[in-house]
């Protein structure tokens, strides 16, 4: 069986990923990726992500969240999920809408509608990930949550950060890898034994406590 051949703009691409540890060389990788990967490789991703079950589900409403109402949440007693998720939004500086406008959601888009939507909720609900999970968003705890999304609904991005990490690890600080692998093994095995989360509206838990339901989902 002949392997397929990297388009050599890819490549050169991921040689660039591969030699620097920012996280934008990684995200300009799978940019990349998206547009001149490896065709049947990219509709393995689409197939994963469509095949779920609950997936499934959600095609039929296509439901998206509201933005978030920071003021509102903010108010919220300490415990609950609401009130967490705008603390930790706060504490790292993060934008509540950045990732809910990624260019990631047009390039899934091109490849189809239904792809488009699951990609789009999926990265709605990237920083409530870490919340839920309790996992920072420090580089390890990037990697334990892009394992914990590829566990649950494979995408290339979430993917491709997730291997690239200990490939990097390996050419130049393979003192990193116990500390990578045990990521990547905490993040999947948490993701593959956790009901799948993106079907849920998280909107209407705002108000409970967070380690009520981590507790429910089995997420501690």
């Amino acid at each position: 069986m002949k392997s397929p051949e990297l388009d050599p703009e890819l490549v050169l691409s991921l040689l660039s990923a591969l030699a620097n540890w920012e996280q934008s060389e990684t995200i300009a990788f799978s940019h990349d990726f998206m547009r001149l990967g490896d065709k049947e490789a990219l509709a393995s991703y689409d197939n994963l992500a469509l095949a779920n079950p609950v997936v499934q589900e959600m095609l039929e409403h296509r439901y998206l969240s509201p933005e978030p109402d920071l003021e509102y949440l903010a108010s919220l007693p300490e415990e609950t999920l609401g009130n967490q998720f705008e603390a930790m939004l706060r504490s790292k500086g993060l934008d509540a809408n950045m990732l809910r406008e990624s260019a990631f959601i047009d390039a899934h888009r091109k490849r189809g509608e239904d792809v488009g939507y699951v990609a789009e909720r999926g990265w709605q609900l990237h920083d409530l990930y870490h919340v839920l999970t309790g996992w920072d968003t420090s580089p390890i705890g990037e990697v334990k949550v892009v394992s914990f999304t590829v566990a649950q609904t494979p995408a290339p991005y979430p993917a491709l950060t997730m291997t690239m990490r200990p490939l990097q690890a390996a050419l130049y600080k393979p003192e990193l890898l116990p500390i990578l692998f045990d990521a990547i093994s905490e993040g999947w095995t948490l993701g593959r034994r956790t009901p799948p989360l993106i079907n849920i509206h998280w909107e209407d838990f705002w108000e409970r406590p967070l380690a009520e339901i981590q507790k429910e989902l089995g997420l501690v």
